[in-house]
C-alpha cells in the first residue's frame, strides 16, 4: 500500500506538472497576440510567463485571470467622458486590491509599477485616436513607453574623421509614458528614427527626494529636446519633505494619486486626480505650441 500510494502521488504531481506547462504555453501564445507595446503591464507579465519554472502556479493563474478581465474592462469603455474615466479608476482600485496580494513578484520586476504605465494608454487612447483621425495618414501620435529623444551632438574622432563623416550622436532617455511621434532624421551618412515627445509621464509608486532630484534632471533632459513637451511625474504616494518645493524645476506637474504620504496605500486612487491629469494633458496637446500670432491676437499672451 505505501508503494501504491507513493505512486500515485507522483502520477499526480507528474500530471499537474505537465497541465500547469500546457496552461502556460496557452497563455503565452495568448499574451503574444493580444497585447501591444503599449500594454506594457500585459508585456511584463509576458515576460514572467516566458520566464515561469514550475513555482508559484497558482499566483501566476491568478495573476492572468486578473490581467485578462483588467484589460477587457478598460477596452469596453469607449470615450473620454467624465463617466468614462471615473469607471476606468474604479477598475484600476479594484485591479490593485486585488494583484496586492501577488507577492511572488519582486519589486524589481516592475510587476505592480508597470500597472500605471498601461493604465494612462487606456486612460488616453481615445483622444488621441480623434487626433489621428483620418487613420490612412502616414505620420501619427503614438502612445507608450519610449527611449525619449533629449537632444543631438557631434562627436568626431579627430579633424580628419570629421573631414569624412559628420559623426552625429543621438542621446535618448527612458520614459515611463509618453504621447509622442516618430520623426525620421537624416542627415550626411545618417539615418535614424527620433521619438520625440509632447507629453512625458514618469511613473512611480511612490516619489521620495532622490527620485524627485533624478526627476528634475530627467525633465530638463526632455525639454531640450523639445521644450513644448509637457512633462509630468505621477505617483500613488508623496514621501518627500513638504520643505522642498519643486517648482524652481522643469517639471511641470506632480500628480499624487491618493493624496496621501501613506505608503501602505491604504487610500484608493482619486478620481478627481487622475480627471484633472487627464484635462491638464488635453489643454496642452489642444492648444497652440509656438503659435506667436494666434496666442497674441486671441489671448494677448506670447508664452
Amino acid at each position: 500500500m505505501p508503494f501504491q500510494f507513493e505512486a500515485i502521488t507522483k502520477n499526480c504531481y507528474y500530471s499537474h506538472t505537465e497541465h500547469m506547462a500546457n496552461y502556460i504555453k496557452k497563455q503565452q501564445i495568448w499574451f503574444e497576440n493580444n497585447t501591444e507595446e503599449y500594454h506594457i503591464h500585459g508585456k511584463n507579465i509576458l515576460a514572467k510567463i516566458k520566464n515561469y519554472r514550475g513555482k508559484g502556479s497558482n499566483i501566476y493563474k491568478k495573476a492572468i485571470h486578473l490581467y485578462k478581465r483588467w484589460k477587457l474592462q478598460n477596452e469596453n469603455i469607449m470615450g473620454s467622458t467624465l463617466k468614462a474615466i471615473k469607471n476606468k479608476v474604479r477598475f484600476l482600485n479594484n485591479y490593485m486590491d486585488k494583484i496586492s496580494e501577488i507577492e511572488i513578484f519582486s519589486s524589481q520586476s516592475k510587476y505592480h509599477s508597470s500597472v500605471l504605465e498601461e493604465f494612462f494608454y487606456y486612460l488616453f487612447s481615445d483622444l488621441i485616436n480623434n487626433i489621428n483621425r483620418p487613420k490612412r495618414s502616414a505620420n501619427k501620435i503614438m502612445l507608450g513607453g519610449i527611449r525619449a529623444y533629449s537632444n543631438l551632438y557631434f562627436a568626431p574622432k579627430s579633424i580628419y574623421e570629421f573631414k569624412k563623416t559628420s559623426s552625429i550622436k543621438v542621446n535618448v532617455k527612458d520614459q515611463d509614458f509618453s504621447i509622442y511621434r516618430n520623426v525620421k532624421l537624416t542627415a550626411e551618412d545618417i539615418e535614424t528614427t527620433l521619438n520625440v515627445p509632447v507629453v512625458s509621464i514618469e511613473c512611480k509608486t511612490y516619489i521620495d527626494k532622490t527620485m524627485l532630484e533624478g526627476s528634475i534632471a530627467t525633465a530638463e533632459k526632455i525639454k531640450n529636446g523639445n521644450p513644448y513637451c509637457l512633462f509630468i511625474v505621477v505617483a500613488e504616494t508623496y514621501s518627500v519633505s513638504f520643505d522642498v518645493d519643486p517648482a524652481y524645476s522643469r517639471i511641470d506637474q506632480i500628480y499624487i494619486l491618493r493624496k496621501s504620504k501613506d505608503t501602505s496605500k491604504s487610500s484608493k486612487i482619486d478620481y478627481h486626480v487622475v480627471c484633472d491629469l487627464f484635462k491638464y494633458v488635453k489643454k496642452h496637446i489642444s492648444r497652440d505650441w509656438s503659435n506667436i500670432k494666434n496666442k497674441l491676437l486671441n489671448n494677448g499672451k506670447i508664452i
